[in-house]
């Protein structure tokens, strides 16, 4: 059966350029929306301590600004080689940015008494070891608006609302299933899983306005290739990127790629700018990214899951600290399985991971808190 045709339109231009999509493609000035702009930052930690004086009143920056401040020590030990008490302190940078984000974000207005929300446990036996059989116990906190009142708030749950608009889907997250979702070093997780791999790239994004119509809508564009590589059929793609409910492929007009396109516009009144970030909204939680110091500074990923752990997968930002405090807790109370485990199969990944992720979590926490994209400057 041949594919339908794309919908009716083109892609959205505003001040005579195609729009470029990013998570935050518009910015609004005093009176309406206009492209948005690119942070180029060599360090991240002055971007994000900017984004709290812009946010917050002055009266409220004081608790903020001390975490920041605590979370940048932290960063800059666990950088100076002190390799057994790395994760932990990595972890502990990662949760004060947490709080402090909170705090920018109006999440919540006090995090003084707050708790990690989460634990690592074991499954039983035979499936008690460490990693393989670890998984991590969230906690439940007090609502959204909801004063803390006897319950403490819980940072974990919190930092996942805040990203992602939404409460927890599950309150198990086995370590097996977030591990690959880990982008850098995914390809080391496959080796050590022996499986193939789960990301595909994003080959080019586009956010097309049809004019007549009113409606704006996004295509994706993967290479075919891709798709063969790592074994899924065209509708495993969709089952597997969680957009089976909202995308459909249709007729690609780039030679060597598989179009996807999104099925339920998103209808606006006069100027099709001023709803663009809703549009990306519907999206963010589905996509991941690398940090890059050259053009593009940023590239756009699908992660391919099967459906059975597709509960347990978690915005790239929680993935990321999930993993960490995992690290950081067995580091903390049980050292001798961290160097087990650093011996072990996934060794090559968790080396990675301790090497590689900091500097990605800590720029994509600096584009939240800055609402902007913020990428490495290259320093020549």
């Amino acid at each position: 059966m041949p594919l339908p045709q794309p919908a009716t339109g083109s892609e959205l231009v505003v001040s005579e350029r195609e729009l470029e999509f990013s998570f935050w493609p518009v910015s609004r000035t005093t009176r309406r929306y206009g492209l948005g702009s690119r942070i180029y930052a060599s360090d991240p930690w002055t971007i994000i301590r900017r984004s709290v004086k812009n946010r917050l009143p002055q009266t409220q920056q004081k608790p903020a600004l001390a975490l920041i401040e605590q979370a940048e020590d932290f960063f800059d030990a666990a950088g100076s080689g002190i390799r057994a008490a790395k994760p932990l302190l990595i972890y502990y940078s990662f949760l004060n940015l947490a709080k402090a984000f909170l705090l920018t974000s109006g999440e919540r207005a006090v995090v003084d008494d707050a708790m990690h929300g989460v634990r690592d446990r074991l499954h039983p036996p035979p499936n008690n070891t460490e990693l393989l059989g670890a998984y991590l116990s969230a906690q439940n906190g007090p609502a959204r608006h909801a004063p803390p009142g006897n319950q403490k708030i819980q940072i974990f749950e919190e930092l996942h609302r805040a990203l992602a608009g939404a409460n927890l889907s599950a309150s198990n997250f086995d370590l097996p299933v977030l591990m690959p979702q880990v982008l850098p070093g995914h390809r080391l997780w496959a080796a050590g899983a022996t499986t193939t791999e789960r990301f595909l790239a994003l080959d080019k994004i586009e956010i097309v306005n049809d004019t007549a119509a009113h409606d704006l809508r996004l295509r994706f564009f993967v290479k075919r290739d891709d798709l063969k590589r790592i074994n899924l059929t065209h509708q495993q793609l969709l089952q597997h990127t969680r957009l089976a409910a909202d995308f459909r492929e249709v007729t690609s007009y780039h030679a060597g790629s598989i179009c996807i396109e999104q099925t339920n516009p998103l209808h606006y009144g006069h100027r099709a700018t001023d709803h663009v970030q809703e549009l990306v909204e519907t999206i963010k939680a589905r996509l991941w990214r690398t940090v890059l110091k050259v053009a593009p500074y940023r590239k756009y990923y699908l992660y391919a899951c099967p459906p059975t752990e597709q509960i347990q997968i978690l915005p790239q930002i929680l993935s990321i600290y999930a993993v960490t405090y995992y690290l950081g807790s067995i580091t903390r109370y049980r050292p001798h399985h961290f160097d087990t485990i650093i011996d072990g199969r996934f060794g090559p990944l968790i080396e990675s991971f301790l090497i590689d992720q900091p500097s990605q979590f800590t720029y994509l926490m600096a584009s939240e808190f800055a609402l902007q994209e913020v990428a490495k400057a290259e320093i020549a």
